[in-house]
């Protein structure tokens, strides 16, 4: 399955629209960073992985789940 990305889009434009009422600039920019973050690390997780491969046992087949 590939990455959400219509989800992290939608994730940064309200990420920008909730930092563009804050007015303290050196605390926005520290919450915009951390949550920033957050939104990468959720990006990266809504992706499923499949393996294929051999081993001394032969080949196998699977899916993966960043977490």
């Amino acid at each position: 399955m590939p990455l959400n990305d219509t989800q992290f889009i939608q994730q940064a434009v309200n990420l920008q629209v909730e930092m563009e009422v804050e007015t303290d600039k050196n605390i926005a920019r520290q919450q915009y960073a951390e949550k920033l973050l957050k939104l990468i690390k959720e990006y990266l997780k809504s992706a499923s992985i499949d393996i294929t491969g051999t081993s001394n046992q032969g080949a196998f087949t699977g899916t993966g789940k960043i977490t």
